[in-house]
């Protein structure tokens, strides 16, 4: 089973880099967003009476949703391979596919760069609001391109390494019920509209996902810069200055790295959350800075993957030898 998912995990990448943003390679991902986004819809509207009452939904939202994430995937997962390997290889990859979302990230990031760069701002809010779900509406190009640096460098960890680990410590299903824990955070939580304090469970249990897969998103980050010729040096002094005081520790991960890598301030925190700017700008972020965040995604998910591999493949010969 070691190398069956490593198998499994490579299809699935594959797959991503082929699919990611098109019709089918959307599918999956829609699917389990629109399916969240009606639970929470339901829930927040049954809630509603009072304060506590909205406070407990957080709670009823999160447990339906990994009830949802885990039986369906842990079934197939079990049906395939008892069926076969290949049939198993065949399905994990499926959902390594859909727990990954670095070509969406990647091309959406891409296609706001592109409009900034044409002048076309209705292009680029349009996008920006597919990429982060956020109203663009009355922002201007500078805050766009700040609020898509945000965005895009904490996706170096939702979106490609945090799902690469979670592969590879569970499997499939592990990077799965990450993505569906994930999307419960932006729908339920950081993003969704629940009151008062009913989005603390969605936000505490994807902050529990993420804690040590945000901390090696930053070294590889940091890893990846200095290949690219950026200030590393400069990177890790950020992330150490920074990142423990920000709103959201985990995001701020690789935003402090990445502002240090390309000399400007990102700001740390959601809408309504306590916002700190990471980093000291020596120089204003442009779309130059998008196409430099968009390497740090590509480089940092196969740094990922090539540690995943390192030590499954490590793990097997141990296994089988010793």
């Amino acid at each position: 089973m070691i190398m069956n998912t490593l198998c499994a995990l490579a299809i699935g990448f594959v797959l991503d880099a082929l699919l990611g943003d098109t019709t089918v390679g959307r599918f999956l991902p829609g699917l389990i967003k629109k399916y969240i986004t009606a639970v929470d819809s339901r829930i927040k509207n049954a809630y509603a009476d009072s304060k506590e009452a909205r406070n407990a939904a957080g709670g009823m939202f999160e447990f339906i949703v990994l009830l949802s994430a885990v039986i369906p995937s842990l079934g197939l997962y079990i049906l395939g391979y008892l069926i076969s390997n290949v049939t198993g290889i065949l399905v994990e990859s499926v959902l390594c596919a859909a727990a990954l979302s670095i070509r969406n990230s990647r091309t959406l990031a891409a296609q706001i760069m592109r409009s900034l760069q044409k002048n076309d701002l209705e292009s680029a809010r349009e996008y920006f609001t597919e990429l982060t779900g956020m109203n663009a509406q009355g922002l201007d190009s500078q805050d766009i391109v700040r609020c898509t640096l945000e965005s895009a460098s904490a996706n170096i960890t939702d979106h490609a390494v945090a799902p690469v680990f979670w592969i590879g410590l569970l499997g499939g299903v592990g990077g799965f019920v990450y993505r569906c824990v994930n999307t419960a955070d932006r729908v339920g939580g950081r993003m969704g509209g629940y009151e008062d304090t009913s989005a603390r469970v969605p936000t505490a249990i994807n902050r529990f996902f993420t804690f040590v897969p945000s901390r090696i998103a930053a070294k590889l980050c940091v890893a990846d810069g200095s290949l690219l010729l950026l200030d590393s040096k400069n990177a890790s002094q950020t992330v150490k200055r920074f990142a423990a005081d920000s709103a959201n520790k985990n995001a701020a991960q690789t935003q402090a790295a990445c502002a240090g890598l390309l000399d400007i301030s990102i700001d740390s925190g959601y809408p309504n959350s306590v916002i700190m700017t990471l980093g000291k700008e020596t120089q204003t972020p442009g779309t130059t800075s998008i196409y430099w965040i968009n390497q740090l995604i590509s480089g940092s998910s196969v740094f990922m993957l090539l540690l995943v591999a390192a030590l499954r493949v490590g793990l097997f010969f141990l296994m089988r030898y010793i």
